[in-house]
């Protein structure tokens, strides 16, 4: 696979792997914690009465630091440069999750999530731009597909995070977050102090020479003046929040739906089942991922968005209305993921091909996370109706979501075999 890359090319795209990896990891634990965490800081009967909503809450906090995170570092990425950026996101990251393990109340753990997303959504406005930029013309999209293998492996690796830190207390599993987020900050620095590869006329470190003195927020000025980018841009949010929103609901809510489907249940057997149901999930987001991208090349961008965004919904009904038994709970979760995690691979390829390097950072950003502001109070909206309508119902009504991603690949520029624009 990476036998056409050079010594310098191939090192970036491993790295930006593994920072997704603990990415991911990271950004799924709380919905792996929630529960203990949150029985432990409530009781047991409060718990029962408010529970669903100070998850919703809690995790609508960590998507809302996402999306500033995003936007925030996109821009800073396209001032002072991509890698010096990713340095700085991973350390926010890795700061914040370990603090976590330190919160007493709900309203700390809102705080130190919110303040982890920020790393995790300004790492990705980074990273995509960089990847884009080092990567041949004709790899793209085998990148893409291999980068956001990192969404189901980052998720399995915190599943056997919390099987084993969390065994002992919740908090563990925060504290063992940091040990690799420090690794991957070892290996960028590594990365930002080496030389630019003669074999890579468009390596990162030579974009990141050239820097602009302009104000903090021209190059978003700019772009929302400036034609044929800033509808670009509106095309790209709306489908950013159909595939952010659809696809971040299951892997959060899957607890909670396995919780139903074993009433009466000890603690200890609705975990292993949560746990197992995770794993199998994320198998089904490794095949889609690996997919979707390839595919794109083959059939175009918008065809594949479009067929993926109709099955997404189609399934995400059917998995959150009918999967009532742990049967069923092994069998549609992973088709779900197929389609709804697998089109998200195709947010790193695409977006960075809908604006020229001057807006790249900082478009791919905003498409990827104003998505995630606009879906922040979904994910609080679900936990609060959860508490009278139940997990499953509300979320068979948010599938509709995706209706809004055709709307917005109905006038979506189609990227397939183009060069990135200069």
């Amino acid at each position: 696979m990476f036998k056409e890359l050079t010594k310098h090319q191939r090192f970036v795209l491993i790295i930006a792997w593994l920072g997704w990896v603990f990415d991911v990891m990271e950004a799924s634990f709380f919905g792996l914690t929630k529960q203990a965490m949150m029985k432990e800081m409530l009781g047991e009967a409060q718990y029962k009465l408010v529970g669903t909503m100070w998850e919703g809450k809690i995790h609508s906090g960590m998507i809302l630091g996402w999306a500033l995170g995003g936007l925030v570092f996109g821009i800073i990425a396209d001032r002072w440069g991509r890698g010096r950026t990713l340095l700085l996101t991973v350390f926010i990251y890795c700061l914040f999750t370990g603090l976590t393990s330190l919160c007493q109340t709900p309203d700390q753990v809102y705080w130190a999530r919110f303040l982890t997303g920020l790393g995790i959504g300004g790492e990705w406005a980074a990273g995509a731009a960089l990847i884009a930029e080092t990567m041949p013309n004709g790899f793209r999209a085998r990148a893409a597909a291999f980068l956001q293998t990192a969404a189901a492996f980052g998720s399995i690796v915190g599943v056997f995070v919390s099987i084993g830190a969390g065994h002992a207390n919740w908090r563990w599993v925060y504290i063992a977050g940091i040990l690799p987020a420090i690794l991957c900050f070892v290996a960028r620095y590594r990365l930002e102090h080496k030389e630019p590869s003669l074999e890579s006329p468009q390596s990162p470190l030579q974009i990141e020479e050239v820097k602009t003195t302009t104000g903090f927020f021209t190059p978003l000025l700019q772009l929302i003046s400036t034609r044929p980018y800033n509808l670009r841009l509106l095309a790209a949010v709306l489908i950013g929040v159909v595939g952010i929103a659809g696809g971040g609901i299951l892997p959060f809510w899957l607890p909670n739906l396995v919780k139903d489907a074993l009433p009466g249940a000890n603690d200890a057997t609705v975990a292993y089942y949560k746990n197992l149901t995770m794993i199998v999930l994320h198998l089904g987001t490794l095949a889609g991922v690996l997919i979707f991208p390839p595919l794109t090349d083959r059939y175009g961008r918008r065809p594949l968005f479009a067929g993926f965004f109709i099955a997404s919904g189609l399934m995400l009904y059917l998995t959150a209305t009918k999967a009532v038994s742990i049967t069923l709970l092994f069998i549609l979760p992973p088709l779900t993921s197929f389609f709804a995690l697998g089109v998200t691979a195709g947010f790193g390829l695409y977006f960075p091909e809908l604006f020229s390097t001057q807006f790249r950072a900082t478009g791919s950003g905003i498409a990827y996370n104003t998505a995630r502001i606009l879906i922040a109070p979904l994910q609080a909206w679900i936990g609060l109706n959860a508490k009278t309508q139940g997990v499953g119902p509300t979320i068979g009504l948010v599938a509709m979501i995706y209706l809004i991603g055709l709307i917005g690949l109905s006038f979506a520029p189609e990227t397939r075999g183009k060069r990135l624009e200069i």
